[in-house]
């Protein structure tokens, strides 16, 4: 049982350490995004890919032994947490580090989801800017106020800025 928990253990670090990782790059990539510099949000886009694809096959480990420490426990692999594991193994030497790991986790992955959230508003913030833009670009090229295809003035239009005498 000792082993299973360490194996936990051991996986809640890499995967703490991961999500560390995607943290730091997503505070990256708000300024990224700000600074709109698209080839870096490019590159920081696959390395979010490149540690993602670590934590899932972390996650399917730590799965995989939980599922295991479970049927050691004669618990129902569903409904085992890392707090309800905590309850049962109170009083052993890991159950300390197991309680500090879910907290450092959590912490962890709060902090990534308030920033991916930021992150979300600025991207939808451009998107919507870039949405208007284009409208604008649209509605004055569809005119038709502005040339005639006639040396004449277009109608409703007075002499312009440039044509009066200074």
């Amino acid at each position: 049982m000792a082993g299973l928990i360490n194996e936990l253990l051991t996986i809640l670090k890499e995967q703490t350490r991961s999500y560390d990782e995607l943290l730091v790059l997503s505070r990256e990539k708000r300024r990224v995004i700000i600074e709109n510099d698209v080839d870096m949000l490019g590159k920081i886009t696959q390395a979010e890919n490149s540690i993602i694809g670590q934590t899932q096959k972390a996650e399917n480990r730590r799965l995989e032994v939980m599922d295991n420490i479970a049927t050691v426990l004669a618990q129902n692999p569903e409904e085992l947490t890392l707090t309800k594991l905590a309850e049962l193994i109170k009083g052993q030497e890991e159950y300390d580090e197991l309680v500090e790991l879910g907290k450092t986790l959590k912490a962890t992955l709060d902090n990534l989801k308030e920033e991916n959230d930021r992150n979300t508003v600025l991207i939808q913030s451009s998107l919507d800017y870039i949405e208007f833009t284009v409208n604008l670009v649209r509605q004055a090229a569809s005119a038709d106020d502005t040339y005639t295809g006639t040396r004449k003035q277009a109608p409703g239009l007075d002499k312009g800025f440039f044509d009066k005498k200074q």
